[in-house]
């Protein structure tokens, strides 16, 4: 389980084709990305060749460079390498690493990616709502679950995209390269430290028409500010437990997440909320960057 202790940078010339970078983004929504994943890590992007990267990143899956990604002034604030190995944890084969490579780059361009606020949706379907909201991150779950529930259910999250980039390569037979999901426990990790202020640009920027901003007044209570850009409703300010828990339980109905199952079909982490079936494969899209550090098909080798 993530986070790893890392004593020495790992060269990013010993990469390999179809190897895992596991990340933090510098945003605010990264920050509650990795949380709400129960993860340091908000995104992943999968080795290219030629100093390259394919990754699942709004507005498409696509190929860049990976030395933009580790610049000084990138948007990351680390980059951690994970070794892909074969599902039973032994080593991929040059052919297996190829067949990885190509089935990527056929996503590239004709798989669009999803936008944070959809990510955060979806990994609240899945781990539940903290305690103790205070306005903002009230709201904040509200436009994401309910963002989740109107996206196109083809697009891909960053996870979803490396999950399948093994899982559906050419291969005989077939999903022989798909990683195994196991459970893991609970990391405990605090609830980050989030600028509201910078919180309010992103979301801003990604939802139109714009809403109108919560500021705190003389006392310190939130409330809606007289004339300032398009943030937020007087029904958010007053958005109940069972209203929020409605729009929760939407998305959890349209993920499948509380169908019934056949008995010992399925292993259930309460904790979590995620139901992973112990019989066939996991649903892609309910794949984190958690997942995929934790696998026994990904090895620990450091940080670039």
């Amino acid at each position: 389980m993530d986070p790893q202790p890392v004593t020495a940078r790992f060269p990013v010339e010993q990469l390999q084709v179809g190897d895992l970078l596991l990340m933090l983004g510098k945003s605010q929504l990264s920050k509650l990305i990795a949380w709400f994943g129960d993860s340091t890590y908000s995104h992943v992007s999968l080795v290219s060749a030629d100093g390259l990267l394919i990754e699942g990143i709004r507005p498409a899956v696509k190929e860049s460079p990976l030395a933009d990604r580790l610049a000084p002034d990138g948007p990351v604030v680390f980059v951690d390498a994970y070794r892909s190995l074969a599902a039973d944890g032994g080593e991929l084969s040059v052919d297996d690493r190829a067949a990885v490579l190509r089935h990527a780059r056929s996503m590239i361009g004709t798989t669009f990616a999803q936008d944070d606020l959809v990510t955060i949706g979806l990994l609240v379907a899945l781990r539940g709502k903290p305690r103790h909201l205070p306005v903002w991150l009230r709201w904040l779950i509200r436009e994401a679950t309910e963002h989740a529930i109107r996206a196109d259910s083809g697009r891909m999250l960053c996870s979803e995209f490396a999950y399948r980039a093994f899982a559906d390569a050419d291969t005989v037979p077939a999903r022989r390269l798909a990683r195994p999901i196991v459970l893991g426990e609970a990391s405990g990790l605090p609830f980050p430290d989030v600028d509201y202020g910078k919180l309010q640009e992103e979301v801003r920027e990604m939802l139109k028409p714009k809403h109108k901003v919560l500021e705190q007044n003389a006392v310190g209570v939130e409330a809606i500010v007289a004339g300032a850009p398009v943030w937020d409703t007087v029904d958010a300010l007053e958005l109940d437990d069972p209203a929020l828990d409605a729009s929760i339980t939407a998305l959890r109905a349209q993920l499948g997440l509380d169908a019934v199952h056949p008995e010992g079909a399925n292993a259930v982490d309460g904790l979590m909320g995620v139901v992973w079936p112990d019989i066939g494969p996991p649903n892609p899209k309910l794949v984190r960057p958690r997942d995929l550090a934790d696998s026994p098909a990904s090895h620990f080798l450091g940080r670039l």
